[in-house]
């Protein structure tokens, strides 16, 4: 299946390990290390799915932000990255747009929503090992999000889902303006990294 067949069919990509260069994932990881205690609480209490004119669903979460360093954006402007990016949606010219880490502490989740609509896709993996799986729909991906909203309601972890692998420090793309996903809370006495990297066509 070639990436482009995976990608309309799964909506998702998988990204080639020695796309990152060797050592790159040590320096985020000290990079990190130095952002967490400048990391900002996002915290949205807002009940219910909100679906928003771009496309994006937001929804209720709890977690760190913090946009990272010079070596997260040498990770997100990785040629490679590029690459996997125009091959799987069929884009021309794909860029970065938003990059950054989200620290989870136990407790910490993220409803179910739909990412940035100008997102074309997402990438995503754990800084951190052993994060838990991610949960998405990728059933109700070509739904419009006020069909998604209403299907969905007050629901903030939805039943009969599937499972989206996070790995570590090994980047995975998908349809995340697309496809409904979610993290349920954390239940683990450390802290998790979740690196995300969106990417878009400049040339629409």
């Amino acid at each position: 299946m070639t990436p482009r067949q995976r990608w309309l069919t799964e909506g998702r990509a998988d990204v080639p390990l020695d796309v990152v260069e060797p050592g790159l994932w040590e320096e985020i990881a000290e990079e990190a290390a130095r952002c967490e205690p400048y990391a900002v609480v996002r915290h949205n209490r807002r009940p219910g799915l909100l679906a928003m004119r771009d496309g994006s669903i937001t929804s209720p979460q709890r977690c760190r932000v913090h946009t990272g360093g010079e070596a997260l954006s040498r990770l997100a402007r990785c040629e490679g990255l590029a690459e996997v990016a125009g091959e799987a949606t069929g884009r021309v010219r794909m860029t970065p747009i938003r990059f950054g880490l989200k620290f989870y502490e136990p407790g910490d989740y993220m409803h179910v929503h739909r990412d940035d609509g100008k997102c074309s896709i997402t990438f995503s993996c754990g800084l951190t090992p052993g994060l838990v799986p991610m949960g998405w729909l990728p059933r109700l991906r070509w739904l419009t999000s006020r069909q998604v909203a209403d299907r969905l309601k007050d629901t903030p972890y939805p039943g009969g889902g599937k499972t989206f692998l996070v790995r570590h420090r090994a980047l995975t793309g998908f349809d995340g303006s697309r496809i409904p996903h979610w993290r349920i809370p954390l239940d683990s006495p450390s802290r998790e990294v979740l690196i995300t990297i969106c990417f878009a066509d400049l040339s629409v």
